[in-house]
């Protein structure tokens, strides 16, 4: 094919014209819909632990318990929060690098430190809760087995959490991988 039957079949592919400013925004990683999703989520989840924060002094009971307690639990919530908040940040902040290669190196960093963080963190949140509801606890046996059952959901969600971050790390190296074969062809 020639160069002018090249330009000429071009020309007539056809397609909607695209003002600037609707190439802009089909651009912007903050229109994508995954992440659009991701920021609904964080909202509705960031006002319903707030709203937690704020009542549960007052439905909980918040007063009987240990000082200790509420400190441990107001603290977990709010990092638990701070950590949300990072990683939409952490995801929805484009790639950054020279290349895209190393952009991509780069991200898998990033997000291998937020699945750290966001185990650690969802792990000392859920410990935090489980301490404040069982601080002026007396533990007979029937409610030292409910204690059990709850820690070993605990410890099966972190498991399942651990095993999503795994497999988002897993894919990423992949993707890093094959453009390390891609570049050496």
């Amino acid at each position: 094919m020639e160069l002018h039957d090249m330009k000429s079949s071009w020309q007539q592919a056809g397609g909607d014209f695209k003002s600037e400013t609707d190439l802009l925004n089909m651009t912007k990683i903050t229109h994508h819909p995954t992440l659009k999703k991701i920021r609904i989520k964080l909202i509705a989840e960031t006002i319903f632990l707030l709203l937690f924060l704020i009542i549960y002094y007052d439905w909980f009971d918040g007063d009987k318990k240990p000082l200790y307690a509420n400190i441990l639990l107001a603290a977990g919530l709010l990092l638990y929060i701070a950590n949300d908040i990072i990683g939409y940040i952490s995801i929805a902040t484009p790639v950054s690098g020279i290349n895209l290669k190393l952009s991509i190196t780069n991200y898998f960093a990033r997000v291998k430190r937020l699945a750290i963080f966001s185990l650690v963190i969802s792990f000392l949140y859920s410990i935090s809760l489980i301490v404040f509801f069982t601080s002026v606890i007396h533990f007979t046996r029937e409610k030292r087995w409910l204690l059990i059952g709850l820690s070993v959901i605990l410890f099966q969600v972190m498991f399942w959490s651990f095993r999503v971050w795994t497999n988002h790390l897993k894919n990423l190296k992949q993707q890093m991988k094959d453009l390390d074969f891609d570049e050496n062809k």
